[in-house]
């Protein structure tokens, strides 16, 4: 199925053989969307501290957290 063919209500009732859309019409990645719904809140806090230890550390922040 070609993305033109995927209407705006699929990825909520999707048929046998279509798959929900990769990104909206305004370029939002629901991918990521889909997958963060789908943690826990703890795993959804776990991801975020990751993150946020990932800019720290890029930004050369030597300070434990």
């Amino acid at each position: 199925m070609k993305p033109s063919e995927i209407s705006s209500t699929d990825w909520i009732t999707p048929g046998p053989k279509s798959h929900p859309p990769a990104s909206s019409e305004d370029g939002v990645d629901l991918t990521l969307i889909r997958w963060m719904l789908s943690l826990t809140p703890a795993e959804r806090l776990e991801a975020l501290e990751r993150y946020v230890q990932s800019i720290l550390r890029l930004r050369g922040d030597k300070t434990e957290t």
